[in-house]
């Protein structure tokens, strides 16, 4: 039996045939035995790949299932070999789950070129001299393609050799806490992102963001909202955004609309009078044309019951604000909707002082608008282009189109 592409890198590559062999052996068992459910472990991810595709192409009446890594008490991958190893190098080969371990801390820590995770894996690996790294890799679950940037799912894999123990391993990447059952079904049911080489796709700190927000429990104003909090961006930043680049201005409003059944990722071409005033607002004339240069977010998590929203609970979704803003590394510009927004970012974005904050109204007053350019404290070293305008569904009161005023960050 043939194996096909899947088998050809990495442990393909360094033991020509192996597949073949796994392919035909497994493909007689189950015609065999004709099993209910047959179990493969991560440990072989490359080879529970190849017997998937065996039993997709062969449409064989077979369920599998993939058992998480069981490893010892200090993190060595279970496995047959380990018998093999002397006590020193027993020790030594706790360097291939170090590797791996010290990947998975600085993704968590934000990291996502897999070229940069690579090289930290190398330098574990090169620190125990009794292990001779055989291959390196961060992969596409879907291909065992290489990839730029980690995205939940993404899997890390290493073999080496320790004395004359040849010992393999790997780690699926996914948001802190994840459990081994949610990381290997993050690796097996993902899809291969169609995008651009150079593209910056929504990576783990997008889903690290979502889960802390989904997570969060410690607003003192949890009286005044309802729970569950809403996701707004988050939910949708994977299948509207691609490539994080595209992203040139970001909108802030209070909550963007009130009702989320009017929200525009919902709704795309819906009429609602929210949708009809941020377009007018912006200069976009369609959905399309407002997520190919903009991204619309919320100052709070939750739906707010009171006129304003309470300043605690600015203070807290903050957080989530400003990591939402780092998503986006090419940002120009910000356009902050009606006062909660604009008090949350003066206070607790630019990290003002009350009896430096204007009021709403005595700010926009005289034009219906008016903007800064600032820094950023803990977000972006590049000042950004910051509008105050009325919120889209503010009563009587309307800003007039930025449009004109906002094109020169839309290039």
């Amino acid at each position: 039996v043939a194996p096909g592409n899947l088998a050809t890198p990495f442990e393909g590559a360094r033991r020509p045939g192996h597949f073949r062999g796994v392919a035909t052996i497994v493909l007689k068992l189950f015609n065999i035995v004709q099993p209910d459910v047959a179990y493969f472990g991560q440990k072989d991810f490359q080879q529970f790949l190849v017997v998937r595709k065996l039993v997709e192409d062969f449409n064989l009446d077979v369920r599998l299932v993939a058992c998480p890594i069981v490893r010892e008490p200090d993190g060595l991958a279970r496995s047959s070999r380990n018998a093999y190893l002397s006590p020193r190098d027993r020790d030594a080969a706790l360097a291939l789950s170090r590797a791996l371990h010290r990947a998975e801390e600085r993704v968590h820590a934000g990291e996502s070129e897999a070229e940069e995770l690579l090289g930290e894996m190398q330098k574990v690996l090169a620190s125990e001299p009794r292990v001779q790294p055989d291959y390196l890799g961060i992969v596409d679950p879907t291909s065992l393609q290489p990839v730029n940037r980690v995205v939940a799912g993404s899997v890390a894999l290493v073999a080496a050799r320790v004395g004359k123990v040849r010992l393999i391993d790997n780690l699926i990447f996914g948001p802190p806490g994840s459990g081994p059952e949610l990381l290997l079904q993050l690796a097996l049911t993902s899809q291969p992102a169609v995008v651009q080489r150079s593209a910056r796709i929504p990576g783990l700190e997008t889903d690290t963001l979502q889960l802390r927000i989904e997570n969060c429990r410690d607003c003192a104003a949890i009286s005044s909202m309802l729970i569950p909090p809403r996701e707004f961006l988050l939910k949708y930043v994977k299948r509207d955004y691609t490539d994080l680049n595209c992203v040139r201005v970001a909108i802030i409003g209070r909550d963007a609309p009130i009702d989320p059944r009017h929200f525009l990722y919902n709704r795309a071409e819906s009429d609602n009078r929210f949708e009809i005033g941020l377009y007018n607002l912006v200069g976009a004339g369609n959905f399309q044309e407002f997520k190919a240069r903009f991204v619309l977010t919320d100052a709070v998590r939750c739906h707010c019951q009171s006129v304003h929203v309470p300043e605690k609970a600015l203070a807290y979704c903050v957080k989530h604000l400003r990591d939402e803003l780092k998503l986006f590394p090419r940002l120009q510009a910000v356009v902050v909707l009606g006062p909660d927004a604009y008090l949350q970012f003066q206070k607790f974005v630019l990290n003002r002082e009350a009896g430096e904050i204007k009021s709403f109204e005595d700010l926009i007053e005289k034009q219906g608008w008016a903007q800064e350019t600032a820094r950023l404290p803990l977000l972006s070293e590049v000042p950004l282009h910051i509008f105050y305008c009325y919120h889209p569904t503010a009563g009587y009161k309307r800003s007039p189109s930025i449009a004109s005023q906002i094109a020169q960050y839309l290039e």
